[in-house]
């Protein structure tokens, strides 16, 4: 129950609750997760204790970034899995001959929001992987929002699936109120809510009467590659203090375009595990068209890169779901 975002999205709209928080890994995965409690609290005799019940509930139209309040999380964004270091990953590259950029972090901020702003697709590997199915910015793909090309060149030519599948966006957490009908946070990507209604763009009498892909690829928004039919969005908001890399990737794209929102789909391809090493990042973003790679402090350009020798049958090695 806790990851339908759907249901999620209305608890926090409807009540009875004064505020909502989904563990993000709530599957069987998620039973890791109570193990250690259990030997935590009954067998190390430690206090039993909830950081999330002491969380304070601000509007978010009512404070600017710089007086963000806190927010009381013990999962303190997820990213439990492996990191990889720029050395590791220099070291990966050169062992297979793989061009590349390496720049410091501030140019990869600017590089990103440039490739971005110009439509382009980047494959995102940066610090821990995430723990749970959503990826938060530690390996996922991202696209330009604004585009009304975006949702469908994403599902046709990266996840090689029907074009009609929604994406989700990350947002600033101190821009999520003016971007979406939500004033709380939203860290793993498990509330659904409305996009604001002065980002909306009403439809004609001839596009409601449409049918379908026609319906669908009707314009909705500012953000089109993240707004459903109904208006909707899955969000994830993201904090500075929690994933600084990530909020300051978007905050880059803000400064160029306005636009303090990016389409965030995970670094995957339908039906496969996301990724986890460069290696695994490497091989997707040649696999797809993704346009650029960004491994830490690295940036690959598909255009620069050499043939790619890879099986026929890889399609098959998964199950689709």
């Amino acid at each position: 129950m806790a990851l339908n975002c759907v249901a999620n999205g209305r608890l926090v709209r409807e009540g009875p609750f004064d505020a909502v928080w989904a563990q993000p890994a709530s599957g069987d995965a998620g039973g890791a997760l109570g193990v250690a409690l259990a030997v935590w609290h009954r067998y190390l005799d430690q206090p039993r204790s909830s950081p999330e019940r002491t969380r304070q509930w601000v509007p978010a139209r009512t404070w600017s970034g710089d007086d963000l309040p806190p927010y009381a999380d013990g999962m303190k964004g997820a990213y439990l899995g492996p990191h990889f270091s720029s050395e590791t990953i220099c070291r990966f590259l050169d062992a297979r001959g793989l061009p590349r950029r390496e720049t410091d972090p501030a140019a990869v901020l600017d590089a990103v929001a440039d490739l971005l702003a110009d439509g382009k697709i980047v494959g995102l590997h940066q610090g821990r992987m995430e723990f749970g199915p959503r990826a938060l910015g530690g390996r996922s793909i991202l696209g330009d929002p604004r585009s009304p090309k975006m949702q469908s060149m994403m599902n046709l030519k990266i996840k090689h699936r029907e074009s009609f599948r929604p994406f989700a966006p990350s947002v600033l957490r101190e821009e999520v109120g003016h971007w979406f009908g939500l004033e709380d946070d939203s860290p793993y990507m498990l509330i659904v809510a409305g996009v604001a209604p002065e980002r909306r763009r009403d439809m004609t009498e001839a596009e409601e009467s449409l049918w379908g892909i026609e319906k669908l690829n009707v314009l909705r928004s500012e953000i089109p590659a993240v707004t459903h039919v109904d208006y909707s969005a899955r969000i994830q908001t993201v904090r500075r203090d929690v994933a600084p890399f990530y909020w300051a990737t978007i905050d880059a794209f803000r400064g160029k375009t306005g636009c303090p929102v990016v389409v965030n789909a995970s670094f995957n391809v339908r039906g496969e595990p996301i990724v986890c090493t460069p290696e695994d990042a490497y091989r997707c973003f040649m696999r797809t068209e993704i346009d650029a790679l960004v491994l830490e402090d690295c940036i690959l350009d598909k255009s620069a890169q050499l043939p790619f020798e890879d099986d026929e049958n890889w399609r098959e090695e998964f199950q689709l779901d």
